[in-house]
């Protein structure tokens, strides 16, 4: 018996992935629930239990009422904060395998339960968040499609689905503004673009844009079929009314061109993603003067790595789109080679990071004439992993972001506990307004 193959899309909402799924639905022998809008992630669950017993000291964290209630859905608990010091004794906790192992275990059973039932099972589709894809690769063959859209389409599309189901969605919380929206957009497209770009040269990775899907379905579906070794049946019966927010799918592209959408959040949008949208042949806007966001990239010849000042606990060396970070001791940071500007004009501060060690990072600042402070400081818990993870740091919402910034300092890889030694890598650093 030979395990399912997981085809993973990792993408985001609105970006195309469910009438991908239908796609793949075609060959008899890709499985998943054909519950619409096929949104059951059991592979999802697996792992992120089995990383969860690699961790016993969280369990002092799960909410009991939550793991006594029989019909209570979930794991239960938040992760701690930042100030969290974890215990880590074999005298104290039970031994246990890794997480590979159980993660093995449980995919193992699951493929042999829908074997029986379906011989000619062999993939498994899901539509699965961009960090899963990283840490399977570690422990199963598997295809990844990284499906894109148009960010400005992705706006429209999400709050016309809202509109439409008359409930928030798509990280959209109670009180957020359109620019709130579209700033959260922009994080999640970074996200799975850093995730995309360090595995885009991979032979079991390809790249589906939502557009190109749309206006030329026989040739993405030959894609597909050639990473996988599918044999895939193209129709126009993917297309679903009641999930969709245009009279067709063709409609569907570049909508930001034919529906009103304010200059400023083109603005945002188009700054924030510049280089990505670029790279993706998403063609900024003409004539709205937009510029790109304050940032700080790692890439070679972007930051002489060696102006940058840091902490004696670790060092920062060139890598080939990024900058390591060796770590050697509790309290990494770096200072950022920043002019001063107004707390005013930034909103969060964005930081991509990968693997490493320790248990948060950190964020301080200081104005005119003072030193870093912990009163002026943010604190983020962090779990390092194979995946690329997005920092945020919503200074505004800080009583000390205020005034004339005169200095960042970016705490990396930090923990509480000694030693703290590893390697990770950091791709940039934004400034959001």
């Amino acid at each position: 018996m030979d395990l399912l193959k997981p085809i993973l899309l990792s993408g985001g909402g609105r970006s195309g992935s469910t009438q991908i799924m239908s796609l793949l639905g075609t060959d008899s022998r890709t499985v998943f629930d054909r519950a619409f809008p096929y949104e059951n992630r059991y592979l999802t669950y697996f792992a992120k239990f089995a990383l969860q017993m690699q961790r016993p000291d969280l369990l002092q964290f799960f909410q009991p009422q939550q793991l006594f209630e029989l019909n209570y859905l979930g794991f239960g608990g938040y992760m701690p904060g930042a100030d969290y010091v974890p215990e880590f004794s074999p005298y104290v906790y039970l031994p246990r395998a890794d997480w590979g192992s159980w993660l093995l275990e449980m995919w193992r059973k699951f493929s042999i339960d829908v074997q029986r039932e379906i011989p000619q099972a062999a993939f498994y589709a899901e539509k699965a968040p961009v960090w899963l894809a990283p840490f399977l690769r570690q422990e199963l063959e598997q295809f990844t499609i990284y499906n894109f859209r148009d960010p400005r389409d992705i706006f429209l599309s999400s709050n016309a689905f809202i509109k439409k189901r008359n409930g928030l969605g798509f990280a959209r919380v109670a009180g957020d503004t359109d620019r709130d929206h579209a700033r959260h957009i922009a994080q999640a497209f970074l996200n799975a673009f850093d995730n995309y770009s360090s595995a885009r040269d991979r032979e079991d990775t390809l790249l589906v844009r939502y557009e190109d899907y749309i206006l030329d379905q026989a040739a993405v579906t030959k894609k597909i079929e050639k990473l996988a070794g599918l044999e895939l049946k193209p129709t126009s019966e993917h297309f679903n009314s009641s999930h969709a927010t245009t009279a067709n799918s063709r409609q569907s592209v570049e909508r930001w061109k034919q529906e009103p959408i304010a200059p400023e959040l083109l603005l945002l949008l188009e700054g924030l993603l510049h280089e990505e949208m670029t790279a993706l042949g998403y063609p900024l806007s003409l004539g709205n003067g937009s510029q790109p966001a304050k940032k700080i990239s790692f890439a070679p010849g972007q930051t002489r790595l060696s102006k940058i000042d840091h902490s004696s606990d670790g060092e920062l060396q060139e890598d080939t789109d990024c900058a390591l970070v060796h770590v050697r001791g509790p309290d990494f940071h770096i200072f950022l080679p920043l002019e001063p500007f107004d707390a005013a004009e930034v909103k969060e501060i964005w930081a991509s990071l990968t693997g490493g060690t320790g248990t948060f990072c950190s964020l301080y600042w200081r104005r005119r004439d003072a030193g870093f402070r912990e009163s002026s400081s943010m604190h983020v818990a962090y779990r390092p992993g194979p995946h690329w993870e997005m920092l945020s740091f919503p200074v505004h919402t800080h009583p000390e972001w205020r005034g004339a910034i005169t200095g960042l300092r970016l705490d990396l890889f930090n923990s509480h506990l000694r030693p703290n030694r590893g390697t990770g890598r950091i791709r940039w650093v934004r400034l959001v307004d």
